[in-house]
């Protein structure tokens, strides 16, 4: 199972975020317990296990909704990321209690995904107690090393979780066993791009896997788009600085997104710019919660973690959309927040038969539309 362990990350936001230690402690020692259920679906199903894993996911509930008096959560960079995390969590136990065991397993798997996202919002100057080395990871917990670096990417331990991910990929190329081996591809881009901003540091190493015979050719194929379009990145004016004002963001979207929203179709090099812009913009939010450009922002990042949600990077993009209509209804940008958001259902409803939205979330749409009508 891909992202099980990481339910660990639940436990390790930054200061800034963190909720009081001992509800902190309390979901610690939740979590641990649930792991072994979350790793092995058969386990989680058995009936002897019931009141142990019930117990548990209470307790998770809990902790994590102490946290729900912290100011940082409500401010527009992270509320989507929590609401989707106390659904999750609430969707899971009532699951759950009705014996509807597969989903309750799913939607507790989804709620790291979630945490992921959240914590690679934030700037890299701000740390977690294991980043400073207080606290440690234990490896044996998780079950390949691909999930060790998820864990320790989460929680904000870059260089060890790059470290991971490469070995991640050195194994699949000497066992010559290729079934994902693209995601630990993106997980290294993720980090390099998204969080520190350093594409030189994967210019190389892309370059390197690139060359390998061994490597299935659509992988190389997508190593390579990357590779190029973090070569264009390597002398961005925006690296740097990042975007420290109105005006910057105003000339970074307007330069680099405009341009990518106005073509029929993105390519899979243009990850690399949603990903970089999804980090700047996050990055500016932060230390900017009440700008004035809160709308807009939250538009663009919709707009581009839709996407990147769509290539398997993880991404809130339909929350900031509906946030952007649901908190700035009389904002210029607000009906095209809902058009995006609309765009987006369609597609997620859309298959051979059709396009087929399930009812709540066609009044979902029409109550949106109605906010925008009272504009």
């Amino acid at each position: 199972m891909k992202h099980a362990a990481l339910l660990l990350s639940l436990l390790f936001l930054t200061p800034a975020l963190a909720a009081p230690l001992s509800q902190m402690n309390r979901a610690f020692a939740a979590l641990t317990e649930l792991i072994p259920f979350l790793s092995d679906r058969e386990k989680f199903l058995e009936k002897k296990n019931e009141a142990l894993i019930g117990e548990k996911i209470v307790e998770l509930q809990e902790a994590f909704r102490s946290a729900k008096h912290e100011k940082v959560l409500k401010q527009d960079l992270f509320a989507p990321s929590y609401a989707l995390v106390n659904e999750n969590l609430q969707s899971s136990l009532e699951s759950f209690r009705k014996g509807e065991k597969d989903f309750a397993h799913w939607r507790l798997r989804e709620i790291t995904t979630h945490c992921l996202d959240c914590h690679t919002r934030l700037p890299p100057s701000h740390t977690s107690s294991f980043q400073n080395g207080e606290l440690s990871i234990d490896p044996s917990k998780f079950d390949t090393v691909y999930n060790l670096g998820l864990a320790q990417l989460i929680v904000r331990r870059y260089v060890d979780a790059k470290a991971s991910f490469v070995r991640a990929i050195d194994d699949a190329l000497i066992k010559k066993y290729f079934k994902d081996v693209e995601l630990p591809f993106k997980q290294l881009l993720l980090i390099d791009t998204k969080v520190l901003k350093t594409p030189a540091d994967l210019v190389s190493k892309f370059g390197h896997y690139a060359g390998k015979k061994e490597l299935p050719e659509s992988v190389k194929r997508s190593v390579v788009a990357w590779r190029n379009r973090l070569q264009f990145w390597e002398n961005s004016k925006y690296l740097g600085p990042g975007l420290a004002t109105e005006k910057d963001v105003e000339e970074f979207t307007a330069a680099v997104l405009a341009p990518l929203k106005a073509k029929p179709s993105l390519e899979e090099g243009n990850d690399v710019d949603l990903l970089f812009a999804s980090g700047l913009l996050s990055n500016f939010l932060f230390e900017n919660p009440e700008s004035p450009k809160a709308p807009e922002i939250s538009y663009w990042l919709g707009w581009a973690e839709k996407h990147l949600k769509r290539e398997n990077f993880f991404g809130s993009g339909d929350r900031f959309l509906k946030q952007c209509v649901r908190r700035y209804p009389k904002s210029p940008v607000a009906p095209k927040c809902l058009e995006e958001y609309k765009e987006s259902v369609e597609f997620d409803f859309s298959g051979s038969s059709g396009t087929h939205i399930p009812a709540d979330v066609k009044k979902e749409l029409e109550d949106l539309a109605k906010l925008l009508r009272k504009r």
